[in-house]
């Protein structure tokens, strides 16, 4: 046989709300669904620190190589540009060599910087989260509904 002393503080009060054992009265049940909701909220933003640290992580490695990667591209590349020019000037006047080798390294600047600039346009946000989000949002609709209910049942 069970004894109040026993019984979970939560017992014990829906049995004194209700006069039965089993069904929790109106207050507990939103005072449950606001904790949950706490709960739930905690948890999405832990989620989503994680994913953004995660990516972030991920960024600031590559981020670190690209740079270096950039820097030592940049002195061969000015080397190639100094050979070009001095190639092209047994052909054709000096001047004329500079210029074209400046058009041509011009033209294929702006082709990469619009590349990039596309392809940062599919960056995306944290989906988990958001699907998490949403899902968390269909529960809550589904637990006031029936929160709703359980009142006007028992009216």
């Amino acid at each position: 046989m069970e004894t109040d002393s026993s019984r979970t503080r939560f017992e014990q009060d829906r049995v004194r709300d209700t006069g039965r054992a089993g069904e929790a009265p109106l207050g507990a049940l939103v005072s449950e669904f606001i904790e949950q909701g706490r709960h739930l909220l905690r948890a999405e933003f832990t989620l989503a620190r994680t994913e953004l640290k995660s990516e972030a992580k991920k960024a600031t490695a590559g981020g670190g190589m690209v740079a270096a990667g950039g820097v030592v591209l940049l002195l061969g590349a000015m080397a190639l540009v100094a050979f070009l020019v001095i190639a092209l000037a047994q052909l054709m006047p000096l001047w004329a060599s500079a210029l074209l080798v400046t058009v041509l390294l011009l033209a294929a600047g702006a082709g990469l910087a619009a590349v990039g600039a596309k392809r940062l346009k599919t960056i995306h946000a944290p989906r988990k989260t958001i699907q998490t989000l949403k899902e968390d949002s269909q529960w809550a609709s589904t637990t006031m509904r029936s929160a709703k209910s359980h009142m006007h049942g028992h009216a």
